[in-house]
């Protein structure tokens, strides 16, 4: 009992002097959609950004794109955007680069012709490279509005573009 007062005691502490170090005005998380070239169909994104520093900002996103054709796509995104150009405290222009994990899934309708069957459903994951642009324009002291344009590249590349509507911590 001594032992699991002494772990929580340090556990609070520990909690409470990170709370008071930690800045949450730098975190941004929100929703929007985006548009897929090649997949040719639209889609909603979710994510969040944290500010690393004056240049620097650290993304993480997933993306489902709707079916279309019997084509389901998810996509996550790992992302750094380097800040080029700061016009104020309003406005800031990044570029993109970063990994895109592509989960896909096929589904075709089943026929059976005598002993044979076609169709079914198959899937698959695969790796891309994403480049790409964004900007930061700051609608109110809450929300940041980011369409972004991005470009990833692997086997079937496709350019996504979107805009995020987010909320800063």
């Amino acid at each position: 009992m001594k032992r699991l007062t002494l772990v929580l005691l340090i556990a609070f502490v520990s909690l409470g002097t990170y709370a008071q170090t930690f800045d949450v005005s730098r975190l941004r998380a929100g929703a929007g959609f985006v548009y897929a070239s090649d997949i040719n169909n639209l889609g909603i994104t979710f994510n969040g950004v944290y500010n690393l520093n004056d240049v620097w900002e650290g993304s993480l996103g997933i993306t489902h794109i709707f079916p279309n054709n019997n084509l389901k796509y998810t996509v996550l995104d790992f992302d750094a955007h380097y800040i080029f150009y700061k016009a104020n405290q309003e406005l800031n222009f990044y570029g993109i680069g970063g990994l895109s994990f592509n989960f896909w899934k096929l589904d075709l309708p089943t026929y059976r012709i005598g002993d044979f069957v076609y169709g079914g459903s198959t899937n698959g994951t695969e790796v891309g490279l994403n480049i790409g642009a964004g900007l930061n324009f700051k609608l109110t002291d809450f929300l940041n509005l980011a369409p972004e344009v991005r470009f990833t590249i692997m086997d079937g590349s496709y350019a996504r573009i979107g805009a995020t509507v987010q909320y800063m911590f």
